[in-house]
């Protein structure tokens, strides 16, 4: 392989190159294709404006129907379908929520920050977290969002991301580093040590340690954009 790339030196960086941003336009892809979270699921958006997703749970499927002041949102687990209608007046906040056209909430939204909470007629609360318990499989009623989750998809337009972005910078970090030491060698040997000796040469050892440290380096971005599709 050495003899390989010494010989074709020009056309394996060519290669290289179209390969690595190749790989770089389908990671961009996939991590800002939109969609909505549910649980530990993401709800990917259809071009007829659905929302598809599973996790080891369920099937999900989702589909939004904008209303002057609400929205009609369709939701099935598996082969159950839940019909939502959401109602609200943006002058008092007033809403209520119609299942299978049975009124299950009426109160008031109180923003905080870009989402709602949902208030009942005796200003309490309503339960707005759902607590996943790891290793125990839900109940099919579980894995359906709650109404607080529901009004807030009603009249949010903004979506997701599938990707966290915190790892692309990660990635872009750590692909800089090993550009640079891949390009410049002796460039982090001479900034480290620099002001310590006149002269000298590089050590084996330390050449050893930079060849691990590149394949550190490898593993993390490999290691980052796994996370970016796995962490919230």
């Amino acid at each position: 392989m050495a003899q390989f790339f010494s010989t074709h030196k020009k056309l394996c960086i060519i290669v290289g190159v179209i390969l690595a941003a190749s790989l770089l336009s389908l990671y961009l892809y996939a991590a800002f294709l939109p969609g909505v979270w549910h649980r530990d699921a993401f709800l990917y958006q259809q071009k007829d404006g659905s929302f598809i997703g599973s996790d080891l749970y369920a099937e999900y499927k989702m589909s939004i129907d904008a209303k002057e002041s609400g929205a009609e949102i369709d939701f099935s687990v598996n082969d159950i379908t839940k019909n939502y209608k959401v109602d609200y007046n943006l002058n008092d906040m007033s809403a209520q929520i119609l299942e299978n056209d049975t009124l299950v909430f009426e109160g008031t939204a109180v923003s905080l920050g870009d989402s709602y909470i949902l208030m009942d007629n005796n200003d309490e609360p309503l339960n707005m977290v759902t607590v996943i318990v790891s290793g125990v499989t839900p109940k099919t009623e579980e894995l359906f969002p709650n109404y607080t989750r529901i009004f807030n998809l009603a009249v949010d337009n903004k979506y997701d991301i599938r990707g966290n972005m915190t790892m692309l910078f990660l990635i872009l970090l750590f692909a800089a580093v090993l550009f640079v030491d891949i390009k410049f060698p002796n460039f982090f040997w001479i900034l480290e040590h620099r002001m310590d000796v006149d002269g000298g040469e590089v050590s084996d050892w330390y050449r050893f340690g930079q060849s691990v440290s590149r394949v550190v380096l490898s593993v993390g971005i490999v290691i980052c954009v796994i996370l970016t599709f796995t962490m919230r």
